[in-house]
């Protein structure tokens, strides 16, 4: 497949840029700056766009199967307030999506994107108000925005908990379409898994308009 890949010097973008190519794929890398993308490979093209700017990614767009996304933005002091970069980053990529007539649209989001009475206690009233509230619901608004105003945009939303740079055991990785993944343990998902998830979602087709909640296995 030829696929773009968005947020590619990130600590998940470069693990979905590896898997990819360990695949077979001809991937284009779409970065801020060309230099933090060290990965060397035939088939990777490494290219500069605004993710800001639908013009800017269009010529990038053009001809592949699949664009997959892993921007993201962490917690800060700020993001207690307000936080708008995942709609603000979505609307420019979806205009670029239709002019370069792809479809199919992977993006990661999170666990918890959406409020709910059974959520835990620590999510509903400290990880939320304290640390990611603003973020999650940035989120949240990015999927609402992709399944409301985008009927035309073939989106996944995968959505995986706590991220961590362990080794994948190259087991199963566990998903549920919905906020978690029921489970009476703490789950957490080490970034290689939520790569190979979102590959195997473009390779098969699956999931198509749905928001997958994702853990390692």
């Amino acid at each position: 497949m030829k696929l773009a890949i968005l947020g590619s010097t990130g600590p998940s973008g470069i693990q979905l840029v590896k898997e990819a190519l360990q695949r077979g794929h001809d991937v284009t890398a779409i970065v801020r700056n060309p230099d933090k993308l060290t990965e060397k490979h035939d088939k990777l093209k490494v290219v500069k766009a605004n993710i800001f700017d639908s013009d800017s990614l269009e010529p990038h767009f053009q001809g592949q199967d699949a664009v997959l996304s892993c921007l993201g933005c962490g917690p800060s002091w700020f993001s207690l307030w307000t936080v708008t970069f995942y709609t603000d980053s979505a609307k420019p990529i979806v205009t670029a999506l239709r002019r370069a007539n792809v479809k199919r649209f992977i993006f990661m989001a999170a666990w918890y994107t959406k409020y709910s009475s059974t959520d835990p206690f620590m999510i509903t009233w400290v990880i939320k108000p304290i640390f990611l509230g603003q973020v999650l619901k940035n989120m949240g608004e990015m999927e609402d925005y992709m399944e409301v105003e985008c009927p035309d945009i073939e989106y996944t939303s995968v959505r995986p908990p706590q991220l961590t740079n362990t080794e994948t055991t190259g087991a199963t990785v566990l998903f549920h379409e919905g906020q978690r993944v029921p489970s009476e343990k703490r789950l957490v998902c080490c970034r290689r898994d939520a790569a190979r998830f979102m590959l195997d979602a473009a390779e098969s087709g699956n999931f198509k308009r749905k928001c997958i909640a994702i853990a390692s296995g």
